[in-house]
């Protein structure tokens, strides 16, 4: 029997047996994990607020045989304000099905870093919810090794004005040289590739550029005019879903309640 000790995100919490809870965790330490919470679903229980979704918990786990019991519990952050209206827990719910998704058995230390800070500012309320989910979103694609090329058109290197953002290949593409292209009849290198392009103004160029490479204590800390903030926003959602190549009901129940 092996014991050890780690803090983690509870990133899926399903009711197990008649009082247990199945938690899907991620930890600073090794990454994804399931481990039962016995009995956590009854109030009086010691476990009861540490294996709450969307929390982030120190926990004592046991190892018997191929499975993770979690002996203690001591609950570090609630992010309580998440659950203050349906839009923020939507959107915090989100974070945590791309966490599901993409996450993996071994340590990413500046992925969970990223989820945290998102369920703050959400929770804090100091930003806007778009801003927080466009800022995640691409950051959380450059974590993951899909890190886009937004600096300069990678045709001709300008780097001021108005550009399309190629998704697929993760590039800009300025005006001048997409009518140069297009009226060269240049054909894509990758005739079957999905050709996916959003509109990107200076300012929301500027804006993915300043999330992906920014400190991430300081990810939310940018102001864009609201008319950037939108192509900004469209940008990261596309870019982030085409390159993990699905949808989330989590996102598009988001987008719901918004509207």
């Amino acid at each position: 029997m092996n014991e050890f000790k780690v803090k983690g995100l509870v990133i899926r919490s399903v009711n197990w047996k008649e009082s247990d809870r199945l938690l899907t965790l991620y930890t600073a330490e090794m990454g994804v994990m399931t481990a039962v919470a016995r009995g956590a679903r009854n109030f009086k229980n010691k476990l009861f607020s540490a294996t709450i979704s969307l929390c982030y918990s120190s926990f004592v786990i046991v190892k018997r045989g191929e499975y993770y019991w979690i002996r203690e519990a001591e609950l570090l952050e609630s992010f309580y304000g998440i659950r203050n209206n349906v839009e923020s827990l939507a959107l915090a719910s989100y974070i945590a099905e791309v966490l599901c998704d993409v996450s993996i058995a071994e340590a990413e230390n500046d992925l969970l870093r990223l989820a945290l800070n998102s369920l703050f500012a959400i929770s804090e309320a100091k930003y806007s919810l778009d801003k927080v989910k466009a800022a995640f979103e691409i950051r959380a694609a450059a974590i993951l090794g899909f890190m886009p090329d937004v600096t300069a058109c990678a045709y001709c290197g300008e780097r001021l004005g108005d550009f399309y953002f190629e998704i697929m290949k993760g590039q800009l593409i300025c005006y001048s040289c997409n009518d140069k292209r297009a009226k060269a009849h240049i054909e894509d290198e990758n005739p079957h590739e999905s050709h996916i392009v959003c509109l990107l103004s200076e300012g929301a160029k500027t804006a993915l550029a300043y999330c992906i490479y920014s400190p991430l204590e300081r990810l939310f800390s940018f102001k864009i005019p609201d008319s950037d903030m939108k192509l900004f926003c469209k940008a990261t959602e596309e870019y982030l879903l085409n390159q993990l190549e699905r949808s989330f009901k989590t996102l598009d129940f988001y987008n719901e309640v918004k509207r």
